[in-house]
């Protein structure tokens, strides 16, 4: 399984409504977007083999309540991947789409073997 679908199929379980990189044309809420920027490790250990995972979960809500809620089942979905090393940033971002959408941006650090 990718990286990607490994961090889909966890914030499938916080929020059915989660999406790769980008919102859909006419989106709903609450919801969930997410993106990876993954980077080889090479010389960590001889021989290499892993990449690090740099993973952006953005949660927007009509709601500042809704989104306590979820950005802390965002933290435990992620954090039971496996690699997981830890969350690395977290607060509040804008989103322009739409003046009544609040959102919350978290960064978690994911290590898999190749």
């Amino acid at each position: 399984m990718t990286i990607e679908e490994m961090v889909y199929q966890a914030l499938l379980t916080v929020l059915a409504n989660t999406h790769a990189v980008e919102l859909p044309t006419r989106p709903s809420w609450p919801a969930l977007v997410f993106e990876i920027d993954s980077t080889p490790e090479t010389g960590w250990v001889l021989g290499g083999g892993y990449d690090q995972h740099e993973i952006v979960v953005s949660t927007l809500s009509k709601s500042k309540a809704e989104i306590a809620v979820l950005r802390r089942k965002t933290l435990d979905a992620i954090a039971a991947l496996p690699g997981f090393m830890g969350d690395e940033f977290a607060g509040d971002a804008e989103f322009e789409g739409d003046a009544g959408v609040y959102a919350y941006v978290q960064n978690f650090r994911v290590r898999t073997r190749r």
